[in-house]
């Protein structure tokens, strides 16, 4: 009984904390906690928007889009990792010039991972390489509507006006829509919280050597992919470092 009582507590103590972590970050005014309650709360409302994103002749609603974004990785789906993995393997077929085969597989996916912005777009590329345009056309906007949430939850200049993702992938596509290049890339943690500190530069072009061009650095919270989508908080993570750092003397 007193070893079942110490599990609650800590099990308790753990969602005491992420609760924090959570109410600490907000986007779009709401905090990630609010966010979570309200997927928890109305899970068929959420299934919906999933649904309707797919659908071409529904429009989505900025708000819709915010909190489909944002909600997703609070539903049981959500697998940052897996769904990297599994997008990557349509940009294989696509290396590959399967283009007919990327569609096919992509749509697939579409209904596992709908808010997987770089997934729209190569549907979207693919479609234009076979001469599809219209559709193309389609798959485009819808990228573009998903990768506005995060490019506009803040300015990215700070930890604490950290651009807010739910997948790694999109911080490289942000990069990409802001024409910048990646040259270094490190984790970092600020109260708490998992940032990636990304140092960038704008693209190079006529041939200017990569050190002539200015570089400043852009902060991506990755709370989401990285604590809730990897199940871990911030003492697993400091516990995982310390094992894996351990030297004798």
């Amino acid at each position: 009984m007193k070893k079942i009582l110490i599990i609650v507590l800590l099990s308790l103590l753990t969602y005491s904390v992420r609760s924090q972590q959570n109410a600490s970050i907000k986007v779009y005014n709401m905090s990630l906690d609010t966010i979570e309650s309200y997927v928890k709360k109305h899970p068929k409302y959420f299934e919906y928007l999933a649904k309707k994103i797919l659908m071409k002749e529904k429009k989505m609603a900025d708000d819709e889009m915010i909190l489909l974004y944002y909600g997703s990785c609070f539903m049981k789906k959500y697998n940052p990792k897996e769904e990297d993995k599994a997008v990557e393997k349509i940009a294989k077929q696509m290396a590959e010039f399967d283009f007919s085969g990327a569609i096919l597989e992509g749509k697939k996916l579409l209904k596992v991972y709908p808010v997987n912005a770089r997934l729209y777009m190569l549907i979207g590329y693919a479609y234009k390489k076979i001469g599809e345009k219209i559709k193309s056309k389609w798959y485009y906007k819808r990228y573009g509507a998903i990768l506005r949430i995060p490019l506009n939850s803040n300015s990215g200049n700070s930890f604490e006006q950290a651009f807010v993702v739910r997948s790694i992938s999109d911080e490289y596509l942000i990069l990409n829509q802001k024409d910048l290049e990646l040259n270094e890339q490190a984790l970092r943690y600020h109260n708490q919280l998992p940032y990636d500190v990304l140092q960038v530069q704008n693209k190079s072009r006529n041939n200017k050597r990569a050190t002539k061009l200015s570089k400043k650095k852009i902060y991506f919270n990755i709370y989401l992919p990285f604590f809730v989508g990897q199940g871990k908080s911030f003492k697993t993570e400091l516990k995982e470092a310390k094992k894996k750092y351990r030297y004798k003397k």
